[in-house]
């Protein structure tokens, strides 16, 4: 049996197994034989620590109960625990003492011994680790407990102590942490002592003067002594800048506590350009990992290296307070030096008059700045931290993001957590700050609880040291009244924007456009909003979004307006609705409503079969009904689910056949592509049915389902949708080297901006349309299945209309097409209507391209069973 007292009491079996004693006064007399540490405690003295001056009838035979159901829980718990209880005059005494006091003082005991301070620091990390909270939290204000709390906490402190010297003996102090337990034992000389070292170690002289001088007024003051000689002596010699308590080596750096996960190709670029550029500044929002990536560098560096913390300087100060707190740390002018300037944003002017001054003055000198904007002066390189890299759906390993957090929540990626810790990342924008502070949480909440309470995150990701809320507040307290105005309103965008979206939504009469225009490109270099990179494109960290969201609450009603207004008025100017892609569209009505976007797709459930075509490849289609069958061929980057909807409705009078072209679903995708292999897969599916089948294809579909056609391919009558080609001088032509481009874009990693090049360029989607909609669920399928537009676009070849087609195509042909479509659209189908010999058009009328099945399988069953 173990028992554990630092914190909550707490009773496991020797397996593991948690036991639970659920009576409170049986609970109190546990922790009072626990107390006693395996002596043994009066009768009289266990009644009155339970009952005090409330006693009952029998105190003895009450009591005897007690130590009755004592035993029998540990009985019932394990075997022989019942004799753990032992009677022994005068009273009772518990055999087994807590086992985490005594793990304590042994760790400590063999630290105190060891002469190696590392060794001491791991000893004495792992002892203070057994600490829940409070020792004995649950019977805590109770008298005879007092005593024992008050022990272990001093043993405790006094860890804490011996551990902050060895750090500082290894220069591995961290200043943040003993300014808080300065903060908490301000009268605790050794801490004192530890924190001037670590202050002065770190450059901060005039700080670690400051801490001591505090000590000495509270002293005076409240107690009516002085510093003690040693921490005197510390003093003195800090004064004088005594070697025996300088930094040791040529650097000031704090040792890493913990691994730089996912950075490495971040710090090889940083080091490169260090040795080809003077000035180089990290920027990025905080939370997002520069001061860790800049340290890291400057360790790898080896050779003087120098930090100078700015983030204790007011906001503003002046170039002479900044240059005070770099003479602080080193003489940057004695030979090669590297000096890291850590938090610049708040003094940001002050600092670039800094390192431009001494980068004149000291040839042999080079600066590493960390800011949330850029210094702006000459010669000075730029290099934004992106956040780590996230995970589009289940977290794995692959991605930094999911590493990170794993490693500090001390928790196995499985498939039953692999979405809740995926959802976390990706809510948390990949930033290493807000992943660390999330990954304490798990203990308490576990992964799939934490990733539901994220809309509260600014209470939820909160330690004693720092807040996700203070790290934001930090950039806003910086901002001009328009810039928070600006940024406030953004907050409506829920993924990505454009200029034109920006000034729609926030100009207004105070505000005019071109404000926010300028106000945007400012809070981009603030590391506040972010530009997407290849698009004019911009997004907020949804972290950053929240805040915001905070702060427009005065004025929501009237900026959801305008954002109404703009967002319901593209929808209205945009490609009414193309085949396969609704889904996006409706996610641009649910954003400028502010509701809910789209439900899943459903799944399709016709009967899978297999065909296999002329190169072995499998193809597998689905299909619907009896009947006559009929070919469904869909468009550019659409499976099978694309035209499920139609085939479930054709199923009425027809066998509907569904596939999925090369390259999608469980077709396979086996390179080279080729316009022969396509045609081949079509005409294996249509084969299977032995005879002439109908066909249905929808805009490049259709343009396959006609070519499969002119080849041979054995078709009945064809329906073809809005083929799109182009005929001259009906719209801008598609450019010569589109499939260069997609290449690059793939080979790039940048998938969305793919798709959304085909958009733009090829269906001539709005840019303002294509931004808010690649937050849509829709979006990651088509990215996904990026690589096969070209595939497309070979097809399609110059976009002119086959002249052969006249005389190869002989089969009745419907040529439809929309009457709100574009018109270039209807152009083009009036065209190949016209062509073909045994072709008519049939323009839809008040419809898109892809009306309701309801509305679209009458005229197909009117054509197709003539």
């Amino acid at each position: 049996m173990r028992f554990d007292v630092l914190g909550p009491l707490t009773v496991t079996t020797t397996e593991g197994a948690p036991v639970r004693v659920p009576d409170r006064k049986v609970r109190a007399l546990l922790a009072h034989l626990l107390v006693h540490e395996g002596r043994a405690v009066s009768t009289d003295r266990l009644i009155d620590a339970l009952w005090g001056e409330n006693l009952p009838a029998n105190p003895g035979n009450t009591l005897q109960t007690r130590v009755s159901q004592l035993r029998r829980v540990l009985a019932d718990a394990e075997p022989g625990g019942k004799d753990l209880v032992v009677t022994q005059a005068p009273g009772y005494l518990l055999r087994d003492g807590a086992a985490d006091v005594a793990a304590f003082r042994d760790l400590t005991a063999r630290a105190r011994e060891g002469t190696d301070a590392r060794t001491r620091v791991a000893l004495l990390t792992e002892a203070l680790g057994l600490w829940r909270g409070q020792p004995y939290a649950d019977v805590a204000e109770e008298p005879f407990a007092r005593a024992v709390i008050s022990r272990l906490d001093e043993e405790r402190l006094t860890a804490l102590e011996d551990r902050a010297e060895a750090q500082v003996e290894l220069g591995e102090h961290d200043v943040a942490r003993l300014a808080q337990l300065v903060a908490e034992h301000p009268f605790r000389e050794r801490l004192r002592a530890c924190h001037m070292h670590a202050l002065y170690r770190s450059g901060r002289h005039s700080e670690a003067l400051d801490t001591y001088h505090d000590l000495r007024k509270r002293l005076a003051d409240e107690l009516g002594l002085d510093p003690g000689p040693e921490l005197e002596a510390l003093h003195q010699a800090i004064l004088t800048r005594d070697p025996a308590v300088s930094p040791t080596g040529t650097t000031n750096l704090p040792a890493g506590l913990t691994p730089l996960v996912g950075r490495d190709a971040l710090v090889d670029g940083l080091l490169d350009r260090l040795t080809h550029s003077r000035l180089v500044t990290l920027t990025g929002p905080g939370g997002v990992g520069k001061t860790s990536a800049a340290l890291e560098t400057a360790r790898r560096v080896q050779e003087n290296a120098w930090l100078v913390e700015l983030a204790s300087l007011p906001a503003r100060a002046s170039a002479a307070r900044v240059e005070a707190a770099v003479a602080e740390v080193a003489d940057v002018t004695s030979g090669p030096v590297l000096l890291v300037l850590d938090n610049c944003e708040h003094v940001v002017d002050a600092a670039a008059a800094v390192a431009e001054r001494l980068l004149r003055a000291a040839p042999r000198l080079r600066v590493l700045a960390t800011s949330r904007e850029p210094l702006g002066i000459f010669g000075e390189q730029t290099l934004p931290v992106p956040p780590l890299d996230l995970p589009p759906g289940e977290a794995t390993a692959d991605y930094s993001a999911v590493r990170l957090f794993a490693e500090r929540a001390a928790v196995e990626v499985t498939p039953g957590n692999a979405a809740a810790i995926g959802e976390i990342c990706r809510r948390l924008d990949g930033l290493p700050l807000a992943l660390e502070l999330a990954a304490t949480r798990v203990h308490g909440l576990g992964v799939h609880e934490l990733a539901a309470r994220l809309d509260d995150r600014f209470r939820m990701l909160t330690t004693r040291q720092q807040t996700l809320h203070a790290v934001i507040s930090w950039s806003w307290d910086l901002l001009t009244p328009v810039e928070r105005t600006v940024l406030s309103r953004l907050s409506l965008h829920m993924d990505a924007f454009t200029l034109a979206a920006a000034e729609a939504v926030c100009a207004s009469g105070e505000i005019p456009g071109h404000d926010v225009a300028d106000a945007l490109a400012r809070l981009v270099d603030r590391s506040l909003v972010v530009r997407l990179e290849g698009m004019a494109r911009y997004r907020l960290l949804e972290t950053v979004r929240a805040f915001c969201l905070e702060r427009l609450a005065p004025e929501i009603e009237e900026t959801r307006s305008r954002y109404a207004a703009y967002y319901q008025g593209l929808s209205q100017r945009s490609e009414p609705r193309l085949y396969g892609y609704g889904e996006l569209f409706s996610h641009v009505g649910a954003i400028y409503r502010q509701g809910p976007v789209e439900a899943p797709r459903p799944e399709i459930s016709g009967a899978v079969q297999h065909a296999v075509s002329a190169d072995g490849t499998p193809i597998a289609f689905q299909q619907w009904g009896e009947g006559p069958p009929v070919v469904l061929v869909a468009n550019t980057m659409n499976d099978r689910r694309a035209l499920a909807p139609l085939a479930r409705r054709l199923a009425r009078s027809f066998t509907a056949i569904v596939y999925d072209r090369r390259g999608r679903g469980g077709s396979g995708d086996t390179p080279p592509y080729a316009v022969e292999r396509e045609i081949e897969d079509l005409a294996a599916v249509a084969g299977r049915f032995g005879g002439p089948v109908a066909g249905f294809g929808v805009t490049s579909g259709a343009v396959l389902l006609a070519e499969a056609a002119a080849r041979g391919v054995p078709f009945g009558r064809l329906v073809l949708v809005e083929p799109p080609l182009i005929l001259p001088g009906t719209r801008e032509p598609v450019p010569a080297d589109m499939i260069g481009r997609l290449d690059r874009l793939i080979a790039e990693g940048r998938r969305g901006d793919a798709v959304e090049l085909f958009l733009t360029l090829n269906v001539q989607m709005a840019p303002e349309v294509l931004a808010p909609m690649r937050s849509a669920p829709r979006w990651q399928e088509l990215e996904a299945v990026a690589h096969t537009i070209r595939y497309d676009l070979a097809l399609l070849g110059d976009y002119g209309l086959p002249g052969r087609w006249a005389t190869e195509i002989v089969q009745p042909v419907l040529v439809l097409a929309g009457e709100v479509s574009l018109a270039w659209r209807r152009a083009t189908a009036e065209a190949v209507a016209a062509l073909l010999p045994a072709a008519r058009l049939l323009t839809m009328s008040g419809q898109p391209h892809d009306p309701h099945p309801d509305l679209l399988a009458p005229i197909l069953e009117e054509f197709l069973l003539e």
